[in-house]
C-alpha cells in the first residue's frame, strides 16, 4: 500500500470527465527497468505523467509529498510540480511503464497533488503501455490517432475507478483544521489579489497568530510561503504557455513590481523568467516529432491567457 505524509482530496472522475472530452497528444511512453540504487534527478516536467508499477517498488516525491508506490499501483502525476523518485531497494529491480501528454485541459494546472490508485488488471495496463510505445515510435497521424484512445482507455480506467479522496487520511477535521481548509480554498481562488494574505485569517476564523502556527502544522508552509507556491506555479504556467512578457506574467499573479516578482522567481525556481522560458520551449519543441509540434502549439493557444490588471 502506498503511504504518505499530508492529507490531499481530489475528485478523479470530475478530471476523467474533462479529459475525455480533450484532445490529447501522447509525447512520451516508455516500458523501462531500474536496477537499485536509482534516482532520478529532481525535475518539474510541463505535462501531466502516468507511471505505473510492473514489479518491485519506487519512493516518489512531489514537492513536500512523499509516497511508496509497489507493485501495480499507477500514479497521476500534475504538471508544474517538482519531482523525483527512488529506487532504494536491495537487492532488486523495479520495473516501470510511463507516459506523458499534452492537453488543452487548462484546469489540469490547479491539480497540485497525485493521485494513486492501484490497477485491477496490471497485464491489462502492461498491454496498454506496450502499445502507446510502439505507436508513439511510429509518429504517423493514425497512429497518433490510436495513441490519444489508447491514454483515454487507461485513464477511463484509472480515474474512473480512484475513489476520491484516495490518499486522505484524516476522518474528520477539527475546527480549526475546517477554518484552514476554508483559507486554503480562498488562497487558491483569490491568490493574484493584493489583499489576499491579509484575508486568510478573516476567512479561517481564527485569531492570526493561532491562524499562521496551524496552517504551517496543516501545510508544512507558512501561509505567505503558500501564497508565493500559488503564484510560481501560475507564473511558470504562463512563462511555458503564453507570449506575455515578464511584467505582465508579474501583474497576473499577483505582483505590481516586476522586479521583485523577477528576484523570487529566480530563487524560487533557480531561473530568471526569461531564461525558464527559453529553456522550456526549447526542449518541449526538441521533444516533439515534426508532425505533432503543429498540434502542440495548437494546444497550447487554446489556454486561457491571464487579464493583466488595469492601471
Amino acid at each position: 500500500m502506498p503511504h504518505s505524509d499530508e492529507t490531499t482530496w481530489h475528485e478523479p472522475i470530475k478530471i476523467l470527465d474533462r479529459l475525455l472530452v480533450k484532445r490529447l497528444i501522447v509525447t512520451a511512453a516508455e516500458l523501462k527497468l531500474r536496477r537499485a540504487p536509482y534516482r532520478l534527478e529532481e525535475s518539474i516536467p510541463s505535462e501531466p505523467r502516468l507511471m505505473l508499477v510492473l514489479k518491485g517498488s519506487a519512493d516518489y516525491q512531489i514537492d513536500d509529498f512523499t509516497c511508496q508506490l509497489t507493485k501495480g499501483y499507477m500514479i497521476f502525476m500534475p504538471a508544474w510540480v517538482r519531482r523525483t523518485w527512488i529506487v532504494s531497494s536491495r537487492p532488486g529491480y523495479t520495473s516501470l511503464a510511463w507516459c506523458r501528454f499534452l492537453s488543452t485541459e487548462s484546469e489540469l494546472k490547479d491539480l497540485t497533488v497525485p493521485i494513486i490508485h492501484k490497477v485491477a488488471d496490471l497485464d491489462l495496463e502492461k498491454s496498454s503501455f506496450e502499445r502507446l510505445e510502439k505507436l508513439r515510435a511510429d509518429q504517423s497521424p493514425s497512429a497518433t490517432l490510436e495513441a490519444e484512445g489508447e491514454l483515454k482507455a487507461v485513464l477511463a480506467r484509472f480515474l474512473g475507478h480512484a475513489p476520491a479522496g484516495t490518499l486522505t487520511r484524516k476522518k474528520s477535521l477539527s475546527c480549526g483544521e475546517h477554518g484552514i481548509e476554508a483559507s486554503l480554498e480562498y488562497l487558491r481562488s483569490h491568490f493574484t489579489e493584493p489583499k489576499a494574505l491579509r484575508e486568510v485569517a478573516r476567512i479561517a476564523g481564527l485569531h492570526p497568530k493561532y491562524f499562521r502556527v496551524l496552517f504551517r502544522k496543516y501545510t508544512g508552509l507558512t501561509p505567505s510561503g503558500y501564497l508565493m507556491q500559488l503564484r510560481m506555479r501560475a507564473a511558470r504556467y504562463y512563462q511555458h504557455e503564453s507570449s506575455l512578457r515578464v511584467k505582465e506574467v508579474a501583474s497576473a499573479v499577483g505582483y505590481d513590481d516586476p522586479f521583485y516578482f523577477s528576484r523570487l522567481y529566480r530563487k524560487y525556481w533557480g531561473h530568471a523568467p526569461t531564461d525558464d522560458r527559453r529553456t522550456v520551449q526549447a526542449k518541449g519543441s526538441a521533444d516533439l516529432p515534426s508532425n505533432l509540434k503543429k498540434t502542440a502549439l495548437q494546444a497550447a493557444s487554446s489556454l486561457p491567457r491571464p487579464q493583466p490588471k488595469k492601471r
